[in-house]
Order: C-alpha cells, then sequence, then structure tokens
C-alpha cells in the first residue's frame, strides 16, 4: 500500500495518541511523511484548504531548528564559541558556504552526529492539534531577542506589505519565514497567538496550536470582501445562452433549431466547436461544423459546452489574467474524462470533462484581487524557495479559489455535482456521497496536472481516493499517471 506507514500513524493521531518523529538530518522524505500527516488530519476536520498554509509554517519552523543545529555542529567542528559575538558574524559568512548551501555534501556528517537532533510531535486533542518541534540545543540570548522581535513587530502589522518593509533585516534570511508565518496564521484564522516559543537548557519548541473551528472574524480582509463584491457583481449568463441550455434540456428539442441559434454567434460556434474538441468526443477525429457538435456530443454535453464557453467568456472579459489558468484547465479536464473511463466510470466521463475545464473558476478571481498584495507574496515565495504558490492564491486573503469558485457556480446556478466538486476539488473527503465520484475523479485529475509542474507529490494523493481507484502502490500510480499523459500528449498531436 502507498505510505501504510503514514496511514497508521495518522490513524494513532486521529484516535488522541501523541506520536513523536526525531530526525538528524532533515530530507524530502521526512518532510513528506509530515506533509502527509497534516494532510490526513486537516481532511479529517474539513479544513484542507489550511493545508499550504500549516505545511509552509511547519517547514519553515523545522528548516530553522535544523539551521540552528548545523551552526552547532559546524562552531563546535571549527573550535568556535557560538556565544563570541566578536568571532560570530565571520564564521557565519563560510558556514552558509560550507554548510547551509552544501547539505549534499554534509549529509553524512550530520546524519551521523550523536549531539543534536530535531523532533516533532502531534497531538490531537479535544479538537485541538497541536504540532510542536523541538531541537536540543540552548539558544543563543541575541538570536531568541531577535526572532520574538521580528514575531511581535508582525503581529502589530495591518498587512503582510507593513509586515515585510517592518521586519525586513539582511542578516540570516532577512526574517521572511517568520513575516510569513506570522501573517500565515493571523489570516488563515489558526492565529498569531497559537504560535509559541520556549526554550530551557535542554533546548528550544516552537509549537503551533490549530483549532478546529477558525477565527472567522480573523480572516475577513479587505481583499475578502473585494472578492465577494466582484462575485457578486458577475453578469448573469445573457437570455440567448439561458434559452439555449432550456432547449438542451428539452428530449423534443430540434438539433436544427439549435445548430441554427448557435451559428448565429460566430464566437460562441467557434467556442463550442472548440471545447467539443478538447474533449475528445470522437477519439481520432475532430468535430469541424456546428451541427456535428450537436449531433455527436448530444444535448446533455452542449448544455455543458455552452455553460462553460459562457463562464470562460464572462471572466475573459473581466480578468486579464484569465488565460494563464485555461491551459491548466483544459488538462485537468482531458485528464478527468480519461480517468473516469479507465476506472469505469464512462456515465460521468463527460460530466467530469466540463467540471475539470471549470474546477478553477474560483482562482482567477482570487489572482485580479489585489497586485501589491500577490507581488509581496510572490517576493517571499521566491526568497524562501517555497514549494507550492497556492498560498499566496488561497491564504492570504481569507478564502480559498476553492470556495469563490463555488460561490460562482452558485450565482451561475451551476448543476449540484458540478458545484459541489468544483467547491471541494481541494478537498474530496468533504464531499457529500452522491457527488463523491465526481469530486474524487477531478480532484485526482488536478493533483496528477499539479505534479507535472512539481507543485505536488505522490505522496500528498489523499489515500482514501487512491483506494477507490484501486491504485494500491507508487509503482501503480505512475504507470497509471503516465497512461493518462501518453493519451494526453497523442490527442495534442490530431491534425485540426
Amino acid at each position: 500500500m502507498i505510505i501504510t506507514d503514514n496511514k497508521k500513524y495518522a490513524e494513532k493521531i486521529l484516535n488522541g495518541e501523541e506520536v513523536s518523529f526525531s530526525f538528524r538530518f532533515i530530507d524530502e522524505k521526512s518532510l513528506i511523511l509530515i506533509n502527509t500527516l497534516i494532510l490526513k488530519i486537516l481532511a479529517s476536520q474539513g479544513n484542507v484548504f489550511l493545508l499550504e498554509t500549516l505545511i509552509t509554517i511547519i517547514r519553515e519552523i523545522i528548516f530553522n531548528a535544523f539551521k540552528a543545529n548545523l551552526k552547532r555542529i559546524y562552531f563546535d567542528k571549527a573550535g568556535i564559541d557560538i556565544n563570541d559575538s566578536t568571532q560570530y558574524d565571520l564564521a557565519m559568512k563560510n558556514f552558509k558556504e560550507d554548510y547551509l548551501y552544501n547539505l549534499d555534501g554534509i549529509e553524512s556528517e550530520v546524519a551521523t552526529n550523536q549531539n543534536y537532533y530535531i523532533q516533532i510531535t502531534f497531538e490531537l486533542k479535544n479538537e485541538l492539534l497541536n504540532i510542536s518541534v523541538f531541537n536540543n540545543v540552548r539558544i543563543v540570548k541575541e538570536e531568541f531577542e531577535r526572532i520574538m522581535s521580528r514575531i511581535q513587530q508582525s503581529k502589530i502589522s495591518h498587512n503582510l506589505a507593513d509586515a515585510y518593509n517592518d521586519v525586513y533585516d539582511p542578516t540570516e534570511g532577512a526574517g521572511l519565514g517568520l513575516v510569513l508565518m506570522v501573517f500565515l496564521l493571523k489570516n488563515s484564522g489558526i492565529g498569531a497567538d497559537n504560535l509559541s516559543i520556549d526554550h530551557n537548557s535542554k533546548g528550544i519548541t516552537v509549537s503551533i496550536k490549530v483549532p478546529k473551528q477558525l477565527k472567522e472574524e480573523i480572516i475577513i480582509s479587505d481583499v475578502k470582501e473585494k472578492i465577494l463584491k466582484d462575485v457578486e457583481s458577475l453578469p448573469t449568463f445573457p437570455e440567448n445562452i439561458i434559452e439555449l441550455q432550456q432547449l438542451c434540456n428539452k428530449k423534443e428539442s430540434s438539433i436544427d433549431i439549435i445548430s441554427d441559434r448557435i451559428s448565429r454567434d460566430p464566437a460562441l460556434t467557434a467556442d463550442v466547436i472548440k471545447l467539443s474538441n478538447s474533449a475528445g468526443f470522437v477519439p481520432g477525429k475532430k468535430i469541424s461544423t456546428i451541427k456535428d457538435a450537436v449531433k455527436i456530443i448530444g444535448l446533455k454535453n452542449l448544455y455543458f459546452i455552452l455553460t462553460a464557453s459562457t463562464a470562460k467568456k464572462i471572466l475573459g472579459n473581466k480578468y486579464k489574467k484569465f488565460e494563464i489558468i485555461w491551459e491548466h484547465c483544459i488538462r485537468v479536464a482531458f485528464y478527468s474524462r480519461q480517468i473516469a473511463k479507465l476506472k469505469k466510470l464512462s456515465i460521468i466521463a463527460d460530466t467530469a470533462f466540463i467540471t475539470g475545464l471549470l474546477h478553477d473558476i474560483g482562482k482567477i478571481v482570487l489572482l485580479s484581487a489585489d497586485d501589491n498584495i500577490i507581488n509581496i507574496i510572490s517576493e517571499i515565495t521566491k526568497n524562501k524557495q517555497l514549494r507550492s504558490s497556492s498560498i499566496l492564491e488561497e491564504i492570504s486573503v481569507g478564502i480559498s479559489h476553492a470556495e469563490i469558485g463555488g460561490l460562482i457556480a452558485a450565482k451561475w446556478n451551476f448543476p449540484d455535482d458540478l458545484k459541489m466538486s468544483i467547491t471541494n476539488h481541494h478537498s474530496p473527503l468533504n464531499s457529500l456521497p452522491e457527488y463523491k465520484n465526481l469530486t474524487y475523479i477531478v480532484y485526482f485529475a488536478n493533483m496528477l496536472c499539479g505534479i507535472e509542474v512539481n507543485k505536488y507529490n505522490y505522496y500528498y494523493i489523499e489515500t482514501d481516493v487512491l483506494n477507490f481507484f484501486k491504485i494500491d502502490t507508487i509503482e501503480q500510480l505512475q504507470d497509471f499517471h503516465q497512461k493518462i499523459k501518453n493519451s494526453y500528449n497523442d490527442y495534442q498531436k490530431l491534425p485540426g
């Protein structure tokens, strides 16, 4: 089974047991284990949208602890007293080159050092998740004061830009990680006061407490209010589209009449033909006329194509950044359709395509919300070499793009299965049973596409979803993924 141990540990935590892991050297495998446990716990609480925030924070804490240990190992080896301020600055320059930027070269030395270690502990009690990171070094007074000062300054800053400017320091990482941690805690609803740092003669412990019920009043920001107003101000579907959708829902409707209505609008005609081809309704063949499209895809699928086409047009007209996500949506849509077919769920394959096509409609609204905040978070993301930019897209404003997508879907009267699958495409375990098949498909397709651009890892995929698709090993998962990729690449090569 994939990540069997991870599932075992997750079950212990969810049952109220305290689970701890000790590390001397932090590698990607260790971090993946931690990430997977966080995912499973958040999924059980219905707070999967916090995943990127919590992973970013915990990774920052772990790396800070790891860096503190590396410094001690380096200073011990060099025979320098780390408390000697006259030698500290000079030694730190060499430390960065010899150790911090040379982790592959020192892994064996650090992993076998018996003096320093890091321990991470998970405990879930009374719906409060506590994650603590301990490292057995006595922190230097100046270090502790610098850390606490940055945290306090970040807490009183009104927004990310202020926090970044107030705390910026050209020494030892510029304090960007602490800014990001506090800002994310404040704006995610976890709360900055749920970050605690304690130290004594044995070492230092950094803890994060994550309540199941977030502090909603904290996460209401100006940006979030702007987004909600944006969603409210989106135009409704044009009358001609609504009429066409109504015709599609009538079994006695004439294909000739519907084709003629669509053909009167050249832009709509082009969109319907293009989206019909993207869906791959006829393997190995391209649809070239609107009448062919209507005949081949059927009225139900034409309804979905009209929905997707109109949503694309409205959002494209309002938001210049729409094309940023459209290529990704096309790929997720194709993958969703293929997954449904390969896993004997062909009955919803066409619906899966459209849901995949529309799953990120909320993201474009969020990305267009506030350039200043986006630019600041982009800089921090780049400088900290974070594994994903989705914290930029979701957490900084207090609402996820999936939730925004659900609001848009409701405004445009999307069918319930589309609306619920869009809302839960990052949190499939939250799906109602009647929408589980569709939600799992689109979630899985989105994860596979994310893996291809190094946004996710195979180990991040929900075990319950993999079990649903009867995928038990990494090798099976990789083979299945390759089969989907090959289908997409072959289709892209078709003429027309």
